[in-house]
């Protein structure tokens, strides 16, 4: 009788061991399982992202490809009379997209590098500034662009801009970017954004109130020449030679791709031979 009450409080000691280890093995199960999930859901969000990701590149370089042929049929219909450069949208639709092209004028816009000291002036007033500084930014202007010979007359332009704290000096040479404006003594971040739209250093003429759909522009040139007649006779009567084609392809989902490209499609010198040539082209995504 004493034997078998002795094992049966053996056993049940052996249970009431055994509850608690059970009770925490299962609470490490659940802790293995709670970061094994966390760790799949890690794994299956990445692998959503780098899909997602990769279908925004695959996107993008069909829209890239798309706004590019579209650039090229509108040199094609530009060359061919088909196009004018007056700004008017042609939709194309595809089966992947829809592009949007407009072909402009580069003429129409203000060239830093030929433009009169009267007419740049003009501009910089339009766009807030006072006009004495538009005096002493288009004198600047016209210092940076010109073939300055002179040795005493480069060294005191060099010197005001050492005295202004820049590591640099106008280059004597034409602008080859509209950014290179911002260079310029005396400028400022407000007058190039506001500059920006309306000039161009690819245009090599001079626009006219009967050439130029720009109101900004058409308003300097207001100001500079009050009276029509003294516009330079050059920019009343000329042929397009720079266009500015603007593609923008709309894919799935909205995603644009912009492309801008600048083309000379009227050689500049009697000696150059060519159909057409690209200036200059840039593209965004967004």
């Amino acid at each position: 009788m004493t034997t078998k009450v002795i094992a049966a409080t053996n056993i049940q000691m052996r249970t009431e061991v055994a509850k608690p280890a059970n009770g925490f093995a299962l609470l490490i199960v659940l802790g293995w399982l709670s970061v094994l999930f966390l760790l799949m859901t890690q794994m299956i969000a990445n692998t959503r992202m780098a899909v997602a990701i990769s279908s925004n590149i695959r996107s993008s370089a069909m829209l890239e490809a798309v706004a590019d042929g579209a650039v090229n049929e509108a040199i094609f219909q530009t060359l061919t009379l088909g196009w004018t450069a007056d700004g008017t949208p042609h939709i194309h639709r595809w089966p992947q997209a829809v592009t949007e092209v407009r072909v402009e004028d580069e003429g129409g816009r203000i060239d830093p590098n030929v433009a009169p000291a009267a007419l740049i002036q003009a501009l910089l007033r339009e766009c807030g500034a006072s006009p004495k500084a538009a005096a002493n930014l288009a004198d600047a202007i016209a210092e940076w662009r010109s073939l300055d010979t002179l040795q005493t007359d480069r060294a005191t332009k060099n010197a005001r801009y050492r005295t202004a704290g820049l590591g640099y000096v106008p280059p004597n040479a034409r602008f080859v970017s509209v950014d290179e404006l911002g260079l310029v003594l005396g400028m400022t971040p407000d007058l190039v954004a506001c500059l920006e739209p309306h000039v161009s250093v690819y245009a090599l003429s001079v626009p006219s109130v009967q050439t130029t759909s720009d109101p900004l522009v058409r308003q300097a040139l207001a100001s500079a020449y009050p009276y029509e007649t003294v516009q330079p006779v050059a920019a009343t009567v000329r042929e397009v030679a720079v266009i500015r084609i603007t593609a923008t392809a709309v894919g799935p989902g909205g995603i644009r791709f912009r492309r801008t490209a600048v083309v000379r499609v009227v050689p500049a010198e009697p000696e150059e031979h060519f159909t057409y040539k690209i200036l200059s082209q840039e593209g965004t995504v967004n």
